[in-house]
């Protein structure tokens, strides 16, 4: 089954749009599907919180960091 799209108009900063396309570039994809990988990892993070998951970051030194997000 084919997903349907819809075509929309955000407003982003210039700092934004430089952001989605060096997240675009360094993935070899379009600045389309970063945002749509974007929102969706979003939509997975905030599922996972609402469960009660914590969020955690391993630096390389081992070290272990508890991400909040709000």
């Amino acid at each position: 089954m084919a997903l349907t799209t819809e075509k929309i108009t955000v407003r982003l900063t210039s700092e934004q749009i430089k952001k989605l396309k060096d997240l675009a570039n360094d993935q070899g994809i379009t600045a389309t599907a970063a945002l749509q990988r974007a929102i969706e990892t979003e939509n997975f993070i905030r599922q996972e919180i609402k469960t009660g998951a914590k969020i955690l970051v391993q630096h390389q030194n081992k070290e272990v960091q508890q991400i909040i997000f709000r």
